[in-house]
């Protein structure tokens, strides 16, 4: 269910937003019509085994979420006002209006009454087996109507695992628990792991957790209770264990290929409101059910169907083993006057789901006992490894206008993925605090950019900006990066046809559009100019400063076979350094317009100084590429990342303007002779320094 959690003292970056909790007054309203439906006598479904849910089905909600208003949740039905069953054998295409499959943004229509066609999967409820699950209550049974103690306090929670201070004394007894209640929270924390689950402690549902995982099933936590020993036989691990065996058993499952597995105990009197599961690990696992303590299973209605008003009720008795598609809507009500209603909760995937992952590679964790953790919505990391990340993880390098806002964007979309204070932080050139006496100093002013404190106890998270200026300006950047990162971010660097990057350069830095900061930002020096003077007086300065041997002035023509002798001289690098240092300036965004789409001179710096592996080099023509995009240009980002694949729900570019092409004919025939043999040498840099294919940067920007 929508939930946002973090503990208090995490501060703004790690603020995870959420859709908005179900009202209480609408989660009233659902509970008084379940017991009305209970006291009818609603009849359960007929248990059939499909076999599993088709994964496919779940790679969506079956029906998006309720309209809920004032009044509580609009009534929906279908566009010939009947509430169709799904489970009819066969697949039903329904023409619905946008309110019952999805809003108007999503079906690309900013009409509210446009119709749209929704397939509904055949069932959503598969009963898979019955089981005894007889051993598994004498384990459990102790302390299970025991009220749950409301969540603690985050104020009072140890914070990264340490403990509290007691100024010497000794810390006051804590009282005491029978070990073998493992519902008791105290003993939770103590002898398995305490793992929050935030809408689930706020119904007051009580929790023994076996297995979990975070979202994108990258790290499989197996807890104590669950880990059987080798030694002891009567271990609660092994009793456990060996009781929830019958049911992997009856699924024909290994236990490899369970990754979240709790037992949950639903309060007498409490209503999970309708809704369905989101998360990245939805779509990849199967979620099963097990009835474990009902002492009445007509005081329990559980249904699930693809549609609030298709919903059918299950059958709760115990050893029920059912599979549902959690993607469809569901909700339970426990309707007994006193007593907990316990089901099993397992979700597991299929066997060649970790064979096709690729990266990052599922990793199992088997922790101790009395662990703490640290969780976001979609996170969770040990105590033990706070800090083991340093901060900023990576940096948006350049070039400038090449689509670096977009990219940036893009990844701050993933869940694990943290906004710096700013996107551009200049932390390393013009936010330098040249006061700063220091390399401690200079270290933490430049970790204020990116929350680095707050990150600590997080290390699956990652922080990084995108200051565009650090691939020209390399002189001030790396070794102000080598002083103060040390453990040298993942770069990346995204590049553009030089020639229709200048232009859209030229546009922005002349636009009269934009914030106060960003016209200051942009600089004055090129106002009233054209693009033509702009450009020319870059290729002078190149030519003073000894960087251009090669070209003529007058003629705009090339000599190749100085070029040839020239690049990669030790006289070009002198020359290249020369007017980075005497044409780079701090103040002002107007400068180097030609220079800025010279790659191979500016990533040849970077590349000398950091692994070669620490880069990752793209197009931005990729994004617009049919054959690519801006999810195949996310996705190879998050590879070089190490971050776990993630589809974002927003791909629109960013930064991008509407502006008049200042480009005439004659221009562009120059600036082509004058970039055709520099895009070749760049392609030949990256097919030589980093191995990439020659197909797509022999010669990246063909102007035939």
């Amino acid at each position: 269910l929508p939930f946002a959690y973090l503990p208090t003292h995490s501060i703004h970056p790690i603020q995870i937003t959420t859709m908005g909790a179900t009202p209480p007054e609408e989660i009233a309203k659902q509970h008084k019509d379940a017991v009305a439906l209970m006291d009818a006598g609603m009849e359960c479904a007929t248990r059939i085994n499909h076999g599993e849910v088709p994964l496919y089905w779940k790679e969506r909600p079956t029906c998006p979420n309720p309209v809920v208003t004032e009044g509580g949740t609009d009534d929906k039905t279908n566009a010939n006002g009947a509430n169709n069953s799904p489970l009819n054998g066969t697949r039903n295409n329904i023409a619905t209006s946008s309110s019952n499959a999805s809003s108007p943004a999503e079906n690309g229509s900013s009409d509210p009454s446009v119709e749209v066609n929704v397939t509904y999967p055949d069932w959503c409820i598969s009963s898979r087996g019955q089981v005894d699950v007889s051993p598994i209550v004498a384990l459990i049974s102790e302390g299970v109507d025991d009220p749950a103690p409301p969540p603690p306090s985050p104020a009072s929670k140890p914070r990264n695992g340490t403990k509290p201070k007691t100024n010497g004394k000794s810390p006051t007894r804590p009282p005491s628990f029978s070990p073998t209640n493992l519902w008791n929270e105290q003993n939770a924390t103590q002898n398995n792991v305490r793992i929050t689950r935030p809408s689930h402690d706020a119904w007051g549902i009580k929790k023994i957790i076996l297995v979990f995982s975070d979202d994108f099933l990258h790290t499989i936590y197996t807890l104590p209770w669950y880990q059987p020993s080798p030694t002891d036989p009567d271990s609660i691990g092994s009793k456990l264990h060996l009781a929830i065996q019958p049911i992997l058993q009856t699924l024909q499952i290994r236990q490899e290929q369970v990754v979240r597995c709790l037992l949950a105990g639903l309060p007498p009197g409490v209503t999970i409101p309708i809704h369905h599961d989101t998360g990245e690990w939805v779509k990849h696992t199967h979620r099963v059910h097990v009835p474990i303590i009902v002492p009445d299973p007509s005081k329990v209605l559980f249904r699930c169907g693809p549609t609030e008003q298709s919903m059918e009720r299950i059958d709760c008795t115990p050893g029920h083993v059912f599979e549902m598609n959690n993607q469809a809507k569901h909700a339970v009500t426990n309707g007994h006057e006193k007593e907990f209603r316990v089901h099993l909760i397992l979700d597991y995937v299929n066997e060649e789901f970790f064979e096709k992952r690729k990266k990052p590679v599922t990793t199992r964790v088997n922790l101790s006992p009395g662990e703490v953790l640290t969780q976001t919505r979609r996170s969770i990391d040990r105590a033990i490894e706070a800090g083991t990340r340093p901060q900023p993880s990576f940096l948006i390098l350049g070039a400038q206008k090449s689509g670096t806002t977009s990219l940036y964007e893009y990844l701050n979309q993933h869940p694990w993925v943290i906004r710096p204070k700013r996107r551009e932080t200049h932390c390393l050139d013009w936010r330098w605090d040249e006061t700063l006496k220091s390399t401690e100093e200079r270290r933490k002013h430049c970790l204020l950019f990116y929350y680095a404190a707050s990150m600590k106890p997080y290390p699956s998270l990652q922080t990084g900006d995108s200051t565009p200026s650090y691939l020209l300006d390399y002189y001030r950047a790396i070794p102000r990066l080598k002083e103060v990162f040390e453990h040298e971010p993942r770069m990346i660097i995204l590049t553009r046809d030089p020639i229709r990057r200048a232009v859209s350069h030229y546009a922005m830095v002349t636009s009269s559009d934009g914030t106060k900061e960003q016209m200051a930002a942009r600089g004055v020096e090129w106002r009233g100019k054209s693009f033509e003077t702009v450009i020319d007086d870059d290729i002078k300065n190149m030519k003073e400063d000894g960087l251009l041997p090669y070209w003529d002035l007058e003629t705009k023509t090339m000599d190749r076979e100085i070029f040839d002798k020239f690049v990669d001289s030790p006289e070009e690098d002198v020359a290249w350094e020369r007017y980075i240092r005497t044409r780079v300036p701090l103040n002002t965004g107007s400068y180097s317009p030609l220079a800025r789409g010279m790659y191979a001179l500016q990533c040849r710096q970077w590349f000398r100084s950091f692994s070669k592996d620490k880069f990752l080099v793209m197009k931005l023509e990729d994004m617009s590429d049919e054959d690519k995009g801006e999810q195949w240009v996310l996705d190879r980002a998050l590879e070089h990342l190490d971050l776990p694949k993630f589809e974002i729900p927003n791909l629109e570019k960013k930064n991008a303007r509407i502006y008049d092409d200042p480009l005439e004919q004659n221009v562009c025939a120059w600036l082509e002779n004058f970039f055709a043999p520099h895009n070749k040498r760049f392609g030949k840099l990256l097919t030589s320094e980093l191995g990439y294919e020659e197909d797509d940067w022999s010669n990246p920007w063909s102007y035939e």
